[in-house]
């Protein structure tokens, strides 16, 4: 059946893959964690060390997981285990794959949730906005977000909706269905369909809102943040602390969260790009294709950085508000401008396609996997059956996520949102349900990275990395041999011990 995932199925052209690739990779990971991440870290130097991370570790790793993909033409797992035959090695070398498809499975249970909390953002901001327009006619265009309310009501959205745990499953799973639904009609007929219609019109999006916050927000003040790089730390006037090289330098803590941006952000060690690659056309210029994966994924967390900043600064809020800054500062910041509700309303569709088409993609991963399994078309079971164990685990961590304290200031203590599930364990202290898995991926997919680096560098041959991958020039292939091999697993490894074991124990002890 055409457009299934069957062995042979390709993407129908070079566009329909940079596509989907570039959708697997922009997500929420670009327009809800870089800027918070971004923030938090003090703007230019996390920028400039993320960048860093990218070139010299994200993109080796990239074009390694392509060509396994390519190479092999199976799931993450079944290329793996096919390439480490061919090479006379153990077949065990695949456990790279699976730390990846687990890592993407676990993913989806939270992100599916958190792209829930879009999915009503843009049904109350739209809402909102066609109130607006029945009441003031087309005078409502201008008025901003929440038009007629005050900032602790727009604040308090975001309370509000953690509060109704029903509607938050609602939400949680018409994503769920959504997803699985385009995963079902298969390769070409689903998921290539759907990044041909959502990726440009997420571009038009973005560059529309980049436009705004030219005009309407403080474009000196939030360019500086994000781009201006300073040697130490500052304050700003919001009591944040932009840290600077040498604090990053010295700690570690902003080159950790860089890498981990990166990884998060462009998918690797995910198996997202070893399943996507296993679709592509052998004529498909794999280093060329992986450079325009990359940098399209970095401009676009710069891009949405550059149009997020300025209108937060236009409106005297803080840029280091954490997790919180898409769905309580922004909304506050499109509610105090001129227009804000159109352009509120963009923001957060623009955010949806970005979560549906990496939803898609963490998807593919295990559908894949398990559709290989069954030697036939079962692709639609598949997908489903997935997908219904991912709501179900979505659903207990919308539940996790419940405050204790209700708004009336009653007690909603319960099982899952006072559960700890390794709370014994200092790297995953105070966690319950949600933030344990999201932080448990933060270790599982370097770890997949590292082990994928040492794979593609030293179990895979010279003559077949070579050929496999396809550089134009023998020293672009030196290069890239240099940093898989020896770069990108030191750089790798030095950042999970930093995470794992020199936050959480080291620097306790020595009163860090």
């Amino acid at each position: 059946m055409q457009g299934t995932a069957g062995e042979g199925v390709k993407w129908t052209s070079r566009a329909a893959f940079i596509l989907a690739a570039i959708g697997s990779a922009v997500g929420l990971g670009n327009l809800w964690r870089f800027p918070y991440v971004a923030g938090e870290n003090g703007g230019g130097a996390f920028v400039l060390f993320y960048v860093v991370c990218v070139v010299l570790i994200g993109m080796p790793v990239l074009v390694a997981e392509l060509f396994i993909g390519r190479r092999g033409g199976m799931s993450a797992v079944g290329s793996v285990a096919k390439i480490a035959k061919a090479e006379g090695r153990s077949p065990l070398w695949a456990i790279q794959s699976w730390l990846g498809m687990i890592g993407a499975f676990i993913i989806l249970t939270f992100y599916s949730v958190i792209a829930g909390w879009v999915m009503a953002y843009v049904v109350m901001i739209g809402g909102d906005l066609i109130a607006a327009i029945a009441s003031d006619g087309l005078n409502g265009l201008t008025a901003g977000a929440f038009a007629g309310q005050t900032d602790e009501q727009v604040r308090a959205k975001l309370v509000e909706l953690l509060n109704d745990p029903t509607r938050m499953i609602i939400y949680h799973a018409l994503f769920m269905v959504l997803t699985v639904a385009i995963v079902a009609r298969g390769v070409q007929g689903g998921i290539e369909t759907a990044v041909t219609i959502l990726m440009p019109a997420f571009f038009v999006l973005l560059l529309v809102l980049f436009g705004y916050a030219i005009v309407s927000g403080d474009r000196a003040q939030g360019f500086d943040f994000l781009l201006g790089v300073r040697f130490g730390d500052t304050e700003l006037a919001d009591g944040t602390i932009r840290r600077g090289l040498l604090h990053g330098i010295q700690d570690g803590s902003v080159i950790s969260a860089a890498l981990g941006q990166a990884f998060f952000s462009i998918g690797l060690g995910s198996a997202l790009m070893a399943t996507y690659g296993a679709y592509m056309r052998n004529d498909q210029d794999l280093p060329r294709s992986a450079r325009l994966i990359a940098i399209a994924d970095t401009g676009v967390g710069i891009i949405a950085g550059l149009a997020i900043f300025p209108i937060v600064f236009a409106m005297g809020l803080a840029a280091g508000a954490g997790p919180t800054l898409m769905f309580q500062t922004l909304p506050l910041a499109f509610h105090g401008m001129p227009g804000g509700g159109v352009f509120g309303m963009m923001f957060f569709l623009l955010a949806f396609f970005a979560a549906i088409t990496s939803s898609i993609a963490l998807l593919e991963t295990s559908t894949k996997w398990v559709d290989e399994q069954s030697k036939g078309d079962h692709r639609f079971k598949s997908a489903a059956v997935i997908g219904l164990v991912i709501f179900g685990i979505g659903f207990l961590n919308a539940l996790s996520q419940v405050p204790t304290v209700g708004i009336d200031g009653s007690d909603q203590s319960s099982f899952w949102n006072t559960w700890q599930p390794a709370g014994g364990v200092p790297v995953f202290e105070g966690m319950v349900l949600l933030d344990f898995l999201s932080a448990t991926t933060d270790i599982i997919l370097p770890l997949s990275g590292l082990v994928a680096a040492i794979f593609a560098g030293w179990v895979v041959s010279t003559s077949t990395a070579r050929e496999a991958i396809g550089f134009k020039s023998e020293a672009w292939f030196k290069r890239w041999r240099f940093l898989i091999r020896w770069v990108c697993p030191a750089g790798i490894f030095l950042v999970i011990i930093y995470a794992t074991i020199i936050v959480p124990y080291i620097l306790p002890a020595l009163g860090g």
